[in-house]
């Protein structure tokens, strides 16, 4: 075999295994890229079930705060209609069956039982 030939054969191997390396390379890296893109797809998605969890443990915690705030709001009423029935109109003693004071003791225990449910679910959300 003439010298040019065996250069000629050896150029062509060389060729094939550079062929074959740059395939095997370019299939490696697009299973790369592949593997990367789900990888950031999967944090994508936990990332922003997390935010929308957060989210929504902080409109429970406003929630909370604004019933509370009420429940401050309703006892100051309460108070003022037990003044209101002691120096206004100068009687003795009210009851739990005064039309006033059972009407703010129902709202008082609603928002009271709304507090309690607001809670739990907020509860239930940090075990989570």
């Amino acid at each position: 075999m003439a010298f040019s030939d065996r250069m000629k054969e050896l150029l062509d191997q060389g060729v094939s295994i550079s062929k074959d390396l740059a395939a095997k390379a370019g299939a490696k890296a697009q299973d790369w890229g592949e593997k990367g893109y789900q990888a950031s797809k999967e944090f994508a998605a936990k990332a922003g079930a997390k935010a929308q969890d957060l989210g929504e443990r902080g409109v429970l915690t406003l929630e909370i705060k604004q019933l509370e705030s009420q429940v401050k709001k309703l006892t100051g009423r309460l108070g003022a209609e037990a003044y209101h029935a002691f120096v206004e109109e100068d009687r003795k003693t009210i009851s739990i069956d005064t039309l006033a004071v059972k009407a703010i003791l129902a709202e008082l225990a609603s928002v009271k039982e709304a507090i309690e449910n607001r809670e739990a679910e907020l509860q239930s959300r940090k075990v989570n």
